[in-house]
């Protein structure tokens, strides 16, 4: 005799399998980007616009002497917090289709993880695009002696980690006023604290602990390495570097170790180690920035979770 009805504990919680949910959640995700191109294109925009603006400010930025240093010092800094500022647009965005996914996935249309990883690969190209378009501006225009490939990288890198964070606080507040709100305090606190303004050694030690949670810290020290680690010699007059961020300035090790360096004022280490920068290598801070991108996004997956707790009606 057929069983013609199943027990409920036997049946399939989803009905599909999740690659196949990935696909199609995927595919809706491009649809609605396709649809809605201001998704798309108001960042890049914004991105193309102020890479052109910040090129007509900051100039000369080729020349090897000590306003050059601080120049490029307030360049990076800016670059990177346009790149965190300008994803705050992802907040009404999540909020308004927050209620479409708790409707389907109380249903148990599809899986919170196939949602969360469909949304991450659909805008991983548009963040590349993104990123390759300010730093080629700026790096054309500007004639910036850093790498444009790992210029490249680290501002797709901070896209990824800022996009995660910004979608884990829209999974978290009950409006998209409260969103802007708490998204743009966060990031002007992990802003002040990512040691442009004060430096790690200057920060009190209770809240020292919020220059290693910034998630500004790590893109802008990997932009530093990737201008100053190599053997460039800057010269000037030490007036120029005392009103700057750069402060006060420690000559590193390698420049009192070396011989070729005697008659050099200053070379790149000696400006990343006045910063308090103490990396060998961008990707150690590339590494960190994007662990923070996936603590975010499985920290998001874990509200998601809770909204819609997969319960078939």
């Amino acid at each position: 005799m057929q069983v013609l009805d199943e027990p409920a504990n036997h049946r399939p919680k989803f009905a599909n399998p999740w690659v196949r949910e990935v696909a199609v959640l995927s595919w809706r995700t491009a649809l609605n980007v396709v649809r809605t191109p201001e998704l798309f294109l108001s960042r890049e925009i914004v991105l193309a616009v102020m890479g052109l603006v910040l090129a007509s400010l900051f100039k000369n930025l080729h020349d090897l002497d000590f306003k050059t240093i601080n120049r490029l010092l307030n360049f990076y800094i800016f670059a990177v917090c346009l790149v965190f500022f300008s994803s705050n647009d992802a907040v009404p965005t999540f909020i308004q289709e927050r209620f479409i996914f708790i409707r389907e996935t109380s249903h148990n249309s599809y899986r919170a993880s196939s949602y969360v990883i469909s949304s991450l690969v659909v805008y991983l190209p548009f963040f590349a695009v993104q990123a390759f378009t300010f730093a080629a501006i700026t790096q054309f225009i500007l004639d910036l002696r850093s790498n444009l490939l790992r210029f490249w990288i680290i501002l797709f890198s901070s896209l990824i980690t800022t996009n995660a964070y910004v979608m884990l606080v829209s999974a978290l507040v009950p409006s998209y006023i409260t969103g802007y709100a708490v998204v743009i305090a966060t990031t002007a606190l992990f802003f002040l604290t990512c040691g442009f303004f004060l430096k790690v050694t200057h920060i009190p030690m209770y809240w020292r602990w919020l220059h290693y949670v910034s998630a500004i810290t790590y893109p802008f020290e990997a932009l530093l390495i990737n201008e100053f680690k190599n053997e460039k010699c800057y010269n000037g007059d030490p007036a120029d570097l005392s009103p700057g961020p750069l402060g006060e300035v420690n000559i590193s090790s390698q420049h009192t170790a070396s011989g070729i360096f005697q008659n050099c004022a200053l070379i790149g280490e000696d400006v990343l180690f006045s910063m308090g920068i103490t990396k060998e290598n961008i990707w150690y801070d590339i590494g960190i920035l994007l662990a923070w991108g996936v603590l975010y996004r499985l920290l998001f997956y874990v509200v998601l979770r809770f909204y819609s707790k997969n319960v078939r009606k």
